[in-house]
């Protein structure tokens, strides 16, 4: 193919990205402004000490979810977009029933762990019998509202309008409990239920419009699920990879939260939720990118256009080194002012570890589009391998550092963290782009 051909059928990629992209950007933006302003109700209706112990029992229940929650969305565009290419609409609908059931399994899998695994958490963060038992509630509810079948299904048919609505409806509701819980003086209790309603309406929410506006079967039964199996070959591998890597990726946070909740205390867990809160929501647009530009790379490996693929993944490269730019100089000068506004001037001890994390989520966002390139590749284990590395060299410079930095300790490592994992997907991702 022509390097004019290539720049044409780039030019349409990026036609869709951007109309996928704005209507993300719209949804996400809110979701941000929504988040900055239910997380600062919560840091100024809780103070330090409270808000950092709503903080810990957040990470446990989202820690638990991670772990369990399968990444089903991208086994539904990696094999989706083949059923779809070739017209058969019947394994398309026994693929959505699989992950659905991979959905299920693993909501019911982690629901368990959550009551189980509230005794280990709460021998390092000193939880009483009350907070153990929040802690547990939380984590289940959570889980009831995991499963990202209906989330790949909207994605996969380029119905990222839909997508924004629905996202829509958990800060919506996160905002009016916290709101109440304000005003009515409310304590942790209230604000965990309103986190939780939010968590499941919004994933009611998205199934209601997976199954309504898109048009797509979803065949379920146990000889369907066999079937599906047997048509989607290394369907198994794939998704429990890029399970584990999703995992993995985001557990980072919650088990950063958690040390320093254990070794340093609520508050400067609190502290560091409020910095890694605000670096991350300077990064959100091009976060959102990532997830419109995951379908159409697979698509431009499922057709084998290799100089598209090329001609795209270097103009994204180039405005993602801008953007990360742009989010570190955005820390340097505003971020204070931003801890303040938020949160107050009690947290004014979280400026500093603000300017750290965002160095943190500039270098990730430099690289954003590699581990998409590589999991269209179907070289979701290479991430799995490089996200798991990184994860080990933060736990081991988390406990290395903490008794001497205490919560500094926890952006610093995941700096170290991210510059590792950056450097390790740009070498593993030279290899998909020569192919």
């Amino acid at each position: 193919m022509t390097a004019t051909v290539a720049a044409h059928q780039g030019g349409a990629v990026f036609s869709r990205m951007g109309r996928n992209l704005a209507w993300l950007l719209g949804g996400r933006g809110f979701q941000a402004v929504a988040s900055l302003l239910y997380l600062g109700l919560a840091a100024r209706t809780l103070g330090p000490a409270r808000f950092g112990a709503f903080t810990l029992v957040l990470a446990y229940g989202q820690a638990i979810a991670n772990v369990a929650q399968f990444q089903s969305w991208q086994t539904v565009i990696r094999y989706g977009t083949i059923h779809l290419a070739s017209g058969r609409r019947d394994r398309l609908g026994r693929l959505l029933g699989l992950t659905t059931v991979f959905d299920c399994g693993g909501a019911l899998l982690g629901a368990a762990a959550a009551g189980a695994g509230v005794a280990f958490a709460a021998g390092w963060l000193d939880w009483d019998m009350v907070e153990r038992q929040r802690a547990a509630w939380f984590g289940v509810a959570l889980l009831l509202s995991t499963g990202a079948t209906p989330t790949g299904m909207l994605r996969l048919v380029d119905r990222f309008d839909l997508t924004t609505w629905c996202q829509a409806v958990g800060p919506l509701v996160r905002l009016a409990g916290a709101v109440l819980a304000w005003t009515t003086g409310g304590g942790i209790g209230l604000f965990l239920v309103a986190w939780a309603a939010a968590a499941l309406l919004q994933h009611a929410a998205t199934w209601i419009a997976a199954l309504t506006r898109t048009g797509l079967p979803v065949a379920l039964g146990g000889r369907r699920t066999l079937i599906a199996q047997r048509e989607n070959a290394g369907i198994w591998r794939f998704t429990l990879t890029t399970n584990a890597a999703g995992t993995v990726g985001l557990l980072g946070e919650q088990i950063a939260t958690l040390a320093v909740g254990g070794a340093a205390g609520p508050a400067a867990a609190g502290g560091f939720r409020i910095a890694g809160k605000v670096a991350r929501a300077l990064a959100k647009p091009i976060q959102i990118a990532a997830r419109v530009l995951y379908p159409e790379l697979a698509r431009l490996h499922a057709s084998a256009d290799r100089a598209t693929l090329d001609h795209v993944m270097a103009r994204v490269s180039r405005y993602a080194i801008g953007l990360s730019l742009a989010v570190v100089v955005v820390a340097l000068a505003g971020g204070g002012l931003l801890i303040d506004l938020l949160a107050g001037p009690a947290y004014g001890f979280a400026r500093a570890m603000l300017v750290v994390m965002a160095i943190g989520v500039a270098i990730d966002l430099s690289g954003f589009a590699l581990e998409p390139l590589l999991v269209a590749h179907g070289r979701a284990g290479v991430v799995l391998a490089i996200r798991g590395a990184g994860v080990v060299v933060l736990g081991l410079l988390l406990a290395a550092l903490l008794p001497m930095l205490g919560a500094m300790a926890a952006a610093i490592a995941a700096v170290v963290s991210s510059l590792l994992m950056r450097i390790a997907l740009g070498r593993a991702a030279i290899l998909p782009s020569r192919r």
